[in-house]
């Protein structure tokens, strides 16, 4: 029992191996006699009359052997015939459901519904559509649930017929249980042609019946397969319904659908199971057969495939007639054999002394690893010195108790078990390969021969003799080579060129998807994954190499997988051998998977393509270039494989291009330079444009020191160099209008002083255009650009080309003007400006106005630095937009103590947000009849070093024009939510608890995404009720972004504060404010209160009657500002106020003095309002 992959023996367990075979000869018992015993004589009769008795039995069992090869072939037959049946009535089966669950789909619920949707022509294409790809189904069709045709395969429009009473619709009309039905062969409605009917029920989605589609199958389909597929001459293939009725048979006996009774053994075999055999006399032609019956499963079908005796006997009768003569010959030579056969004996005897001296010796001296065990227990009887040392074990321990299955690793034990004591018995030796667990632990590969050394008197195995070689090295390496081959992806494989046979192992049929199995594969299936194009040029290879006998081949092609469809590609390396007449006789090789490089090598092109890249090769010797395809088509050479020579290949280059590097080859040529680089431009003849090229060159030298050859590379930097030259233009320009940006007007600038140094004076003009950012926001980014583009044009037009324009950013230009000797050049230039500026542009058909500001500043007069220029004209810029804008300012000394105030300002506010130099100052609000304090408003003092208090007005404006608005407010909100909170534990009553604070919001601050955020910190981290803290916004909050405003009052609301409107009548939206949002307080600004008790006060108290008047309609509390009399409290509670503040009840306080404010004004006696 050989393995096809194990190791051959060497050259001295080959001779002990056939020492084996003599003693294996020799190890049944030899027949003893005496001179007086004619044992010869009685050899020979038990010899003769073995011989007759054994030609009996042979033939007997010769005959039912052909019986049973018949029974096989018939069963094999019908289980795949019926397989085959099953399929196809499955797959009939699947399509009606399918189309049952497409009706479904519908929403077909009703009869008619069924008839009228289903009765058309696309109901019609639709059912054709679903039997194109089904031979076997004649027509497909759509019977209602009066058993009317209405629909079907077989002709359009649809014939008028009726399946009521047909089978295959009525059981399924009236059995709801049944989900499918076969019919008997029926004539056709259409044609009359005999065909069975497979039915579905389509029920509604209630379970009501609706009608059947069916599936009908011409038997004439049946004949023509069992045609086909037939056996022999007397062989039969029957189809047939479990109830008798014919569907098909070859040959036919009568007409399709006639009717047999099954025999019972028929009837047994299909009641017992799936299927079988049986051997008797036909009931449909009576002759005998043997046959084999196979039920088609989940269908009332039966297959039965049977030959004739008289056919599958045959060759049993031929045999009878050859054995019988040869019988009579062969029992007149026994006496002959027994004659000799002492004489043989002898000789024999002999020899096999001979050669068990020979394996004794063997046993003791030799190197080989012999054992000698005892069957069937396996015990060790003998072992020598090189088989200890195999096994790790001292003969004392393996003679003494153990077995084989002792010292065998444990995963081989079931070949000891199994397969060793199997081939003892059978036929007495037995060669494997297994492993041996010595004791500490290491495994050790053996090839191991083994052979019967003695048998008992009965002829069984008593003692076998093994020789063992130690094949773990050669295991290993045999192991590390399939690691590499696998690793590599190269398979080996041999070819028989006679029989076409392929052998090969597991890596070559992984690599060539063929089926893994262990035995040889045909050309056929080694050819059938190649790629058809592949497959005839590899073919016309071979065909061609054999016919010239060539000796090795490479060859290259591509297999598809049969999964996946991903395409591999594979080499293949060959050697032929041929025979003395020259025939081909073996084909051995190599197979490579080379798709990693081939898929490297079509990517290196696509880079070289996609990078434009090229390669080359310059032989100095012969003054031949050869280069690819891609650098051909780069610089402009034609087409074509051939060497090029040197004038060619430097005819599109530029002359003094060629000459700088002919000299740069020189120069590499005499320091010995092996590798560079260098530029260089061509004139490609196909368009004319200029290219730019960076070669990377390696140089060969040879012995002289000569420039031998250069290779290397070209490329295509054009693209690279336009970029580089677009990026600086850009950086230096404008992208919007392709004026100068900062950057370069700064140069130019310089440049411009330092003309200005020597007398060459200039201005500087720094232009803002007024009102840009609303026509921005309002009509949109694009028509900006477009504006952006105008203004640049009409400047541009009003300048000479000395002149400098450039855009700084944004709306903001500058200019500098040169030869400047008077301000009045300057000022003619800026009066130009503002009209040609001011005049509507006309942008996709909008009218846009703008005007413009202009700073000027005079070189070398104002300054001759340019930062200190620059700052000029922007001081100038600035005081003309203060002044009204629409003009233009020179810059004077004064303005610079004024931006240097301005600086000032800003660096001790910045400061003064880090350190905290602020305060929160009170002043209370009370209820204008009972005097008492409602609320305190919190106002914001900065305690400026050097200053001393400083009121918002003076800082506030600044600090929302440089960013610092949101983090104050954000203090002001958190330090007022603690003060409040704080006067509640002080003053610890109902009335204190209910004491409200108002904080002001400056626009800037509301537009601040994290105000809402801010406020439910500043609440949460003080503790303060919600419905305590009130937050006063202006009117000028409410015309910014009216929809986002309202959005964040609301969510202001959620918070559960409270939101006021101050200073309420100073704005432009009074009404539209209140009808867009609920306050819960307005405060009438301190100029309306002031005004009352004035000259003509009625006017102002008229404002204030109707403030209240609105208010007190639409829930508001009002509240006077800035209340300082007794007169003025008296009028304003008559007008309706319902809260006043002002110096009348109490400045403002710290918020430490709270606390003693709200006693004095709880205890002191006020005079009630009217």
């Amino acid at each position: 029992m050989r393995s096809p992959d194990m190791i051959r023996p060497g050259p001295l367990a080959g001779w002990l191996l056939k020492g084996l075979d003599r003693l294996r000869a020799a190890c049944s018992p030899e027949p003893a006699g005496d001179g007086g015993t004619p044992w010869p004589v009685l050899v020979g009769a038990v010899l003769g009359i073995g011989l007759a008795v054994v030609t009996g039995v042979y033939l007997a069992q010769e005959r039912e052997h052909g019986l049973q090869d018949a029974r096989r072939e018939t069963q094999n037959v019908s289980l795949l015939l019926a397989r085959w049946l099953e399929a196809d009535f499955h797959a009939i089966e699947v399509l009606e459901t399918a189309t049952a669950d497409w009706i479904a789909a519908q929403g077909i619920d009703t009869p008619e519904q069924f008839r009228a949707r289903l009765s058309g022509h696309p109901a019609y294409e639709n059912l054709a559509a679903r039997i194109a790809g089904q031979p076997r189904v004649r027509t497909l069709f759509l019977v209602d649930a009066e058993g009317r045709y209405i629909n079907g395969t077989a002709a359009w429009p649809p014939p008028s017929l009726h399946a009521a009473g047909r089978e295959y619709f009525d059981r399924l009309r009236d059995d709801p249980g049944r989900d499918h039905f076969l019919g008997v062969p029926v004539p056709a409605l259409s044609d009359g042609r005999m065909v069975i009917h497979l039915s579905r029920p389509i029920r509604a989605s209630d379970g009501s019946f609706l009608g059947v589609v069916a599936a009908s199958i011409d038997l004439a389909y049946f004949d023509r397969l069992l045609d086909a597929i037939a056996l022999g001459p007397q062989s039969s293939i029957l189809f047939s319904r479990r109830d008798g009725v014919l569907l098909a048979r070859h040959p036919r006996p009568g007409p399709t659908g006639s009717r047999f009774e099954p025999t019972p053994e028929l009837q047994r075999i299909l009641s017992a199971g799936p299927g079988g055999s049986l051997h008797g006399r036909s009931p449909v032609d009576g002759q005998e057969r043997v046959a084999g019956v196979q039920a088609v499963e989940g269908y009332p079908l039966f297959v039965v495939v049977g030959r004739a005796d008289s056919e599958v006997l045959a060759p049993w009768h031929r045999l009878a007639g050859r054995i019988g003569p040869a019988l009579v010959l062969v029992e007149g030579m026994i006496l002959g054999g027994v004659l000799l056969a002492r004489r043989m004996a002898r000789a024999r005897t002999a020899r096999l002394r001979e050669y068990a001296a020979a394996i004794e010796a063997a046993f003791a001296n030799g190197t080989a690893a012999l054992s000698e065990v005892e069957i069937p227990s396996g015990r060790f009887l003998r072992v020598n010195r090189r088989y200890c040392e195999t096994t790790g074990r001292t003969e004392a321990e393996l003679c003494h108790g153990l077995t084989v299955h002792d010292i065998v690793h444990p995963q081989d034990r079931r070949k000891i078990t199994g397969d060793w004591r199997a081939a003892m018995d059978e036929n007495g030796h037995w060669d494997t390969e297994l492993r041996y667990l010595r004791p500490d632990g290491t495994v050790v590969w053996g090839r191991i021969s083994v052979a019967v050394s003695a048998r008992d008197q009965r002829g069984r195995p008593m003692r076998a003799l093994a020789v063992v070689q130690d094949i773990t090295e050669l295991r290993a390496t045999a192991e590390r080579l399939r690691l590499c081959m696998r690793i590599s992806r190269i398979a080996t494989y041999t070819r028989d060129l006679v029989t076409g046979e392929i052998t090969c192992g597991p890596e070559a049929r992984a690599l060539h998807e063929a089926p893994a199995t262990n035995g040889p594969l045909t050309t056929e299936a080694w050819l059938a994954r190649m790629l058809p194009a592949d497959r005839r040029t590899v073919e016309a290879m071979i065909a061609d190499g054999l016919a010239r006998q060539c000796p090795e081949m490479t060859l290259a092609y591509r297999i598809r997988h049969p999964v996946d469809g991903t395409i591999r590609h594979i080499e293949v390396r060959t050697h032929f051998e041929f025979d003395a007449d020259g025939r081909p006789v073996v084909d051995r090789g190599a197979i490579i998977d080379v798709t990693a490089s081939r898929e490297a090598e079509a990517l290196l092109r696509l880079c070289l393509a996609a990078g434009r890249i090229g390669s080359f090769r310059h032989d100095f010797t012969t003054g031949l270039v050869q280069c690819g395809p891609e650098l051909r088509a780069m610089i402009g050479l034609p087409p074509g494989d051939g060497p090029i020579a040197e004038q060619d290949w430097f005819a599109n280059f530029l002359p003094e291009e060629i000459a700088r590097l002919r000299a740069n080859i020189a120069r590499g040529e005499q320091v010995q330079l092996a590798e560079g680089s260098d530029t260089f431009r061509v004139r490609h003849p196909g368009d004319g444009r200029l290219r730019h090229f960076e070669a990377r060159v390696r140089a060969e030298f040879g012995p002289d020191g000569q420039l031998d050859s250069m290779h290397g590379v070209f490329i295509d930097v054009t693209e690279q160099h336009e970029a580089a030259a677009h990026i600086a233009h850009m950086a230096c320009h404008d992208a919007l209008t392709g004026l100068p940006n900062r950057v370069l007007f700064r140069e130019r600038l310089d440049e411009a002083l330092a003309r200005a140094r020597r007398h060459a004076g200039f201005a500087l003009l720094l232009v803002d255009l007024d009102r840009f950012k609303e026509i921005n926001d309002t009509l949109g980014h694009p028509m900006g650009d477009a504006l952006l583009r105008a203004v640049t044009a009409r400047l541009q037009a009003e300048l000479r080309e000395t002149d400098t324009l450039a855009r700084l950013g944004g709306d903001e230009f500058a200019v500098i003007q040169s030869a400047v000797d008077q301000p009045q050049d300057a000022t003619t230039l800026a009066r130009r400006m503002v009209e040609v500026l001011g005049t509507p542009f006309t942008l996709e058909g909008h009218q846009v106005c703008i005007s413009t500001s202009i700073g000027i500043a005079l070189a070398p007069g104002d300054a001759t630095e340019r930062e200190q220029l620059f700052r000029g004209a922007d001081m100038a810029l600035y005081r003309a937009k203060e002044e009204g804008r629409s003009c233009w300012r020179f810059f004077e000394p004064e303005m610079d103590a004024r931006m240097q105030r301005r600086r000032a300002l800003e660096t001790d506010l910045r400061r003064a947000v880090a350190k905290g130099e602020f305060e929160l100052l009170y002043q209370p609000i009370v209820d204008a009849r009972s005097r008492r304090i409602n609320g305190l408003e919190a106002l914001l003092r900065w305690h400026r070093p050097g200053h001393g208090p400083t009121l918002p007005d003076s800082f506030l404006p600044l600090a929302e024009e440089i960013g610092l608005i949101v983090p104050i407010g954000e203090w002001v909100l958190a330090r007022a939510c603690d003060d409040a909170a704080a006067w509640a534990a002080t003053w610890a009553t109902t009335w204190a608890d209910a004491l409200k604070v108002s904080v002001n919001l400056s626009p800037a601050q509301f537009a601040h995404r994290g105000l809402v955020e801010a406020v439910a910190t500043a609440l949460q981290h003080s503790g303060l009720d919600p419905a305590r803290l009130e937050l006063e916004i202006t009117e000028a909050v409410m015309l910014q972004g009216t929809e986002a405003t309202l959005a964040t009052l609301q969510r202001l609301k959620g918070l559960g504060v409270r939101v006021a409107m101050d200073d309420f009548g100073t704005g432009h939206s009074l009404l539209t404010c209140l009808q867009r949002f609920t306050f819960d307080r307005v405060k009438i600004d301190r100029h309306l209160t002031g005004s009352v008790g004035q000259p003509h006060a009625g006017n102002a108290l008229a404002v204030i009657r109707a403030v209240t008047g609105l208010c007190a309609g639409l829930g508001m509390t009002a509240t006077a500002e800035g209340v300082e009399t007794e007169d003025q409290l008296q009028a304003l509670a008559r007008e309706g106020c319902d809260e006043m503040q002002g110096h009348l009840f109490a400045g403002p306080c710290p918020a430490r003095d709270v606390p003693a404010l709200l006693r004095h004004l709880a205890t002191t006696d006020h005079p009630a309002g009217p």
